[in-house]
């Protein structure tokens, strides 16, 4: 039984830090941009027409506040601007403006083309085993929070 926790203690530790180190990959593209991670992916969210600050705060698990302060950073840049609803002026949708589509177009996008060609050199076998696999661990962990919330722990 030792034996057993200490390969499960080992290959734990590895996946931290294999997931750690996929984290601060990813880290580099904003950072590649002049942008922080919540400006960067709002920008790739509106682009791909996410049109409400709620909408993107439910997306990337971010609280309003957090969410305004990136908001006031890209407007302060020129890349988005906000216009109230018709029908609810309270709330705005978000849109990129030139400046900010061509941001993204030459910034943003090219981080995407450097994952696609990165992608490519895998297997479709590799790309399927990587995708079930994560999805596997997400899983069982949320199945885990779940119970700790629950107290079936």
């Amino acid at each position: 039984m030792a034996e057993q926790n200490t390969e499960v203690q080992s290959t734990l530790a590895a996946f931290r830090d294999v997931t750690r180190e996929l984290d601060n990959t990813y880290a580099v593209f904003p950072k590649s941009c002049g942008l922080s991670e919540v400006e960067y992916y709002s920008l790739l969210l509106i682009y791909e027409g996410v049109a409400t600050q709620t909408q993107i705060c439910e997306q990337m698990y971010l609280s309003r506040s957090t969410l305004n302060s990136a908001f006031k950073q890209l407007r302060k840049r020129g890349l988005i601007h906000l216009e109230p609803y018709d029908e609810n002026q309270r709330s705005k949708q978000t849109f990129l403006t030139d400046a900010g589509k061509e941001f993204v177009e030459k910034n943003v996008l090219q981080m995407h083309r450097i994952e696609e060609r990165a992608w490519r050199r895998m297997s479709e076998e590799e790309h399927e085993t990587l995708i079930g696999l994560i999805q596997k661990v997400n899983s069982l962990i949320q199945q885990e929070l779940k119970n700790m919330e629950s107290g079936t722990d």
